[in-house]
């Protein structure tokens, strides 16, 4: 009966009750152009710095038991020395804060919201509060980047030195793969393929960016050398995503049925690939991974039954990034150790968007996916042509590629950053094509129906 309720109330707060307080949440005002520099620069090297420095762990549950570690406690740094920038900017000009309220981030900005208040039932609640506030002030420093008037003329550029950062980082391990005969995937990461599409589609899809064929080798090196099978199957995103963009219903009715066939044959395929024998050799040979590892979606197949058991009767789920990290606190592993031989299980991730969600906060995590990934669709098809053609295969490739991966509801990641630059270039191409008189007041803007003007 409880659990009845709750699918009412979820239902009822998402079909009656959000319209009407969005109108009431949202802050309405004109691009933020703050600084860009040090914004930048600390989300890269937070973002990045696992890659140069990590201790690994062999146990899930090693982090409660030993403590933290060196890596741990520098990643907990950046985020204090990130969060300390953030009070500063804002103590400058409160509509750093006041934008992240603004559509189309208001629904990611609610999930923020929720998945701190689901701190009150989180398996490990000091985990939850972590990640939250993490979540939090890397997304608002997302915006500081992506937040600006040119963000239609540079975001290609931004891309661009985010994912050369990258490859500096990565560059050891890519010599070693070359070295070894290893092209694709030399540096598997699976969080820079969406940055790197993204990058792409946008430089495809716009021919007034300046040096499209500079970024496109760039965005074409990084998703070779990062990507996965699962990556470039997602790739297909942009035949249903022109589709959707186009101005005629039927061939937008037909563009979201093409990709929902797609994503139902996706998902098959990604779960019992090995049933068809000829196409998994194909697979093996171009993307150059072992038969053995795609048949099994590289172990997602063994573990996401266990996710799915520890988790079947939390309605609400177990707290936010606790209930990925910490499966092993809600069932036990045993049978899947002894499955792949191993003496311990240390899933990190249930690798899957929808499962991130759901694990996390419950059906009310499911329906604000749901949220943040219509809104930003929506807000797409109020772009011109490129920008409804990049934002609508952006969104299908995430949800693609988030089948084996922790897209953008498991905590702050590259995916997150790339998805947050979308939505500031959805915004800010919105405001810019507003019809004369709408209500976009740059000037002074209004918050919770207040107006609201930069501090000085």
């Amino acid at each position: 009966m409880l659990n009845f309720l709750l699918v009412v109330a979820v239902a009822v707060w998402f079909v009656l009750l959000y319209p009407l307080a969005r109108h009431r949440l949202e802050t309405r005002m004109g691009p933020l152009n703050g600084p860009l520099a040090v914004p930048f620069a600390l989300t890269t090297i937070f973002a990045l710095l696992p890659l140069v420095f990590n201790v690994p762990r062999d146990d899930g549950n090693a982090v409660l038991e030993q403590g933290l570690t060196a890596s741990n406690h520098a990643l907990i740094v950046m985020t204090g020395l990130t969060g300390l920038y953030l009070i500063a900017r804002i103590a400058v000009d409160r509509r750093v804060l006041l934008v992240a309220f603004s559509m189309p981030y208001l629904p990611f900005t609610l999930m923020i919201l929720v998945n701190g208040l689901s701190t009150a039932w989180s398996i490990v609640p000091s985990y939850t509060v972590y990640r939250t506030v993490e979540l939090a002030i890397f997304t608002l420093t997302s915006i500081l980047i992506f937040d600006r008037s040119d963000i239609e003329r540079r975001l290609a550029n931004l891309f661009a030195l985010f994912t050369v950062a990258w490859l500096v980082a990565t560059t050891p391990i890519i010599l070693d793969n070359f070295a070894h005969g290893v092209v694709f995937s030399s540096a598997k990461h699976n969080l820079m393929p969406y940055l790197c599409a993204a990058h792409a589609f946008l430089v495809i899809f716009d021919d007034r960016i300046p040096h499209r064929r500079a970024h496109l080798l760039l965005a074409f090196v990084g998703f070779v050398i990062a990507g996965s099978a699962a990556s470039t199957a997602s790739l297909i995103a942009a035949a249903p995503g022109l589709m959707v963009a186009s101005r005629h219903r039927r061939l937008r009715l037909l563009g979201y049925t093409a990709f929902t066939v797609y994503l139902i044959v996706f998902v098959v395929l990604m779960v019992g690939l090995s049933a068809f024998p000829a196409l998994l050799d194909v697979v093996s040979v171009v993307l150059q991974k072992p038969p053995e590892e795609l048949a099994d979606a590289t172990g997602r197949g063994t573990f996401w039954p266990v996710f799915i058991e520890a988790t079947k009767d939390r309605f609400v789920g177990a707290g936010y990034a606790a209930g990925d990290r910490f499966i092993q606190l809600l069932i036990p592993t045993t049978a899947l150790a002894e499955t792949l031989a191993r003496d311990a299980v240390f899933i990190s991730s249930s690798h899957n968007m929808v499962l991130s969600a759901w694990a996390g906060t419950g059906l009310i995590g499911l329906g604000l996916c749901a949220m943040v990934l219509g809104t930003a669709l929506r807000w797409g098809m109020k772009l011109d042509r490129p920008g409804r053609r990049l934002i609508a295969t952006c969104v299908f490739f995430l949800i693609l590629n988030g089948m084996t991966t922790p897209g953008i509801f498991q905590d702050w990641n590259i995916n997150v950053l790339t998805f947050v630059g979308l939505l500031a270039y959805a915004r800010i191409g919105a405001l810019r094509r507003a019809p004369v008189g709408a209500a976009t007041p740059v000037p002074a803007a209004t918050a919770f129906g207040l107006p609201v003007a930069a501090s000085a």
